[in-house]
């Protein structure tokens, strides 16, 4: 069975590691990397809007605060489309994702963790997963 935290925990750490690479890169590679970036939060943003976010009141979470931080990142993240080789762009998109995702991690998990079981994890999971695919 899937656990839906540990699904988007992982693809939060490759936005991070995909950033770490990012920031080392030059030329056309960091051109590459800003445009992967860019997808991957789209797509991550769209998933769980359709996953767990669905979910979210029964958690005794609102997750209209998340759905307008993902609004304010996607808007960022068009920009940074649009600019893709303008580091500032692309560099403020990626550190607003990092810093909302930290925040759902540390101040939103543990009260989903706390109700969620082993079946709805695993179900939301297989959404979060779907959703992404049909985003990219």
């Amino acid at each position: 069975m899937s656990d839906v935290l540990a699904t988007i925990k992982a693809d939060h750490d490759n936005v991070k590691s995909l950033f770490g690479k990012y920031k080392a890169a030059t030329g056309t590679e960091k051109v590459t990397l800003a445009k992967t970036l860019i997808a991957e939060i789209k797509a991550h943003s769209a998933a769980e809007d359709a996953s767990i976010y669905s979910d979210y009141s029964k958690f005794g979470l609102n997750a209209a605060s998340n759905k307008q931080e993902h609004a304010e990142i996607n808007k960022m993240v068009a920009d940074a489309a649009a600019a893709s080789s303008n580091e500032a762009v692309v560099t403020k998109a990626v550190t607003t994702f990092i810093t909302h995702s930290d925040e759902e991690e540390s101040q939103q998990w543990p009260a989903i963790k706390a109700k969620l079981s082993s079946s709805e994890s695993s179900s939301l999971a297989a959404q979060f997963v779907n959703a992404k695919k049909s985003a990219a």
